[in-house]
């Protein structure tokens, strides 16, 4: 008995192969576009000069901050588990904008842009809303702005050789919104360059403004922005 087999056609053979190529061609994706920000690196705060993560990128670890010259910033990715205070001016000033860890923001809205002035990355949102932590042990330190925020101005205690006040006498550019006295003394706090003067709130007259050892403070109305002079002493009774 003889058994043929069933010639196959060559051509047909290689026109099914080709047909499964294409058809294998034909599912594959195309090459998509990056995802925003999904450049940035797991622990790292990226910071782009370009809207939706775009443009040239810079990184900052866990922690990082900068008072001033925070650069060209349009868009972040805050990849770390801290959050990310954004501020609109330097030395955390102006309007201020959270991101929290694992977002991203954008600066840029409908054609505005929102100035990053500069930033710092802490380990809670509350920790944005406060600058104090710049002041160093040792030092009185006033803020241009509430809550320890703007411009820093650190005084070194010295002598005055007319008066003998262990203290610092400024002028009205320091203008102190904000104070804290990280020293061993109480700090008075006058209206005057000499070391005197009073404010009047009410019917109660105040010959100084107080600010204990260890201790800081917003100032309230109608002392605040008013500082011209301050010393330090051991006793608040010491005060003039």
């Amino acid at each position: 008995m003889i058994t043929t087999r069933p010639q196959i056609r060559r051509g047909s053979l290689l026109a099914a192969l080709l047909a499964l190529l294409c058809s294998a061609f034909l599912v594959l994706p195309a090459n998509a576009e990056p995802l925003p920000f999904e450049d940035c690196p797991t622990g790292q705060f990226c910071l782009y000069d370009g809207s939706g993560g775009t443009g040239t990128r810079s990184d900052a670890p866990e922690g990082a901050k900068a008072e001033r010259d925070a650069g060209t910033v349009l868009s972040v990715k805050n990849n770390t588990g801290m959050w990310a205070c954004m501020y609109g001016k330097p030395e955390y000033g102006g309007g201020l904008q959270t991101v929290k860890p694992g977002n991203d923001d954008e600066y840029v809205t409908a054609g505005v842009r929102w100035v990053v002035g500069s930033y710092k990355l802490v380990p809670s949102r509350a920790l944005c809303f406060t600058g104090y932590e710049r002041c160093e042990n040792g030092k009185v330190c006033t803020f241009a702005e509430r809550n320890g925020r703007g411009a820093m101005t650190v005084h070194v205690a010295a002598v005055d050789p007319a008066t003998q006040n262990l203290g610092d006498s400024y002028g009205p550019e320091v203008a102190p919104a904000s104070v804290f006295n990280r020293t061993a003394k109480h700090l008075c706090l006058y209206p005057n360059a000499d070391y005197s003067g009073s404010w009047t709130q009410g019917t109660t007259v105040y010959g100084a403004y107080v600010v204990l050892r260890g201790q800081s403070v917003t100032v309230p109305a109608p002392f605040a922005g008013t500082f011209r002079s301050h010393e330090l002493v051991n006793g608040t009774s010491e005060c003039q």
